[in-house]
């Protein structure tokens, strides 16, 4: 069916893209690229993780479980392990995406 003759008609598509786009705060890490859901960013329970230094459980809630695999698998040492200062670089590179800070 068409549109009637007086019905408004969009202009600008460019809006739309640069909503969406916004949507996600991205990020580099290591030479992995990473996305976080904005509303994952404004989630008070995970910034009650990082209130009370759980910050394993933040990390996870705001990359999600893919990336978060992702991440500990870029990152083990020959041992399999993942060590603590490879997960403060993430920490802080994540924190300071989302505009918080891990201190």
């Amino acid at each position: 069916m068409p549109a009637p003759k007086n019905a408004k008609q969009p202009t600008d598509h460019a809006a739309k893209a640069e909503a969406k786009a916004a949507q996600f705060i991205e990020f580099d890490h290591d030479g992995d690229h990473y996305v976080i859901d904005r509303e994952n960013a404004d989630n008070l329970e995970l910034m009650e993780f990082v209130e009370d230094q759980q910050y394993i459980k933040a990390i996870r809630g705001y990359v999600g479980l893919d990336q978060w695999a992702k991440f500990k698998e870029a990152h083990r040492d020959d041992k399999g392990r993942v060590t603590t200062e490879s997960f403060e670089s993430f920490l802080n590179e994540v924190m300071a995406a989302i505009g918080g800070d891990s201190s």
